[in-house]
């Protein structure tokens, strides 16, 4: 088993989900013909460098796989035949030196897949200590109000029948 590096550039017409799914097909396409995927990277919406298929934009996204080279063809083959793909491109590491190069991007990539689930983590523990917090003034603030509009309206009433 060879290993390899795909680019897929998704169109960017789709909705979140519909990326979400049209990549999630092509790593079944690279999983279905054998292909281990070491990792994945999403890469986001980016600017193309010229328009293709009248899209200046496209999503974005890298898979590290290893599997046979005799299932290359029949990947690039479904790629092709996928009308959410603006381009892929396939790339093999061959060498003992593209070989450490492709471990390092694996290692990369996989780093900044954990440090992307730590920062949501602490993000969304923020999140619900915030809603927490506003959930327990929201009632306090409420009562100090409750408090002050009889105090306005009080020293109010007296004055009006004495203005009488």
């Amino acid at each position: 088993m060879r290993n390899y590096e795909n680019l897929v550039i998704v169109k960017p017409t789709l909705t979140a989900e519909e990326i979400q799914q049209s990549l999630k097909a092509v790593e079944e396409v690279i999983t279905s013909n054998g292909g281990e995927i070491a990792t994945t990277d999403s890469m986001g919406m980016r600017k193309l460098a010229y328009p293709i298929e009248k899209n200046e934009r496209g999503y974005f996204h890298v898979i590290y796989y290893s599997v046979a080279p005799s299932a290359i063809n029949e990947i690039e083959r479904r790629f092709r035949l996928n009308e959410e793909l603006l381009r892929f491109i396939t790339i093999k590491y061959d060498t003992n030196k593209e070989i450490i190069a492709f471990k390092q991007l694996v290692q990369k990539a996989q780093k900044k897949i954990e440090a992307q689930a730590k920062v949501e983590t602490p993000v969304k523990a923020e999140e619900k200590a915030t809603e927490e917090v506003k959930a327990e003034e929201a009632p306090a603030t409420e009562e100090v109000k409750a408090e002050e509009a009889p105090a306005t309206e009080t020293p109010a009433a007296p004055v009006t029948p004495a203005a009488e």
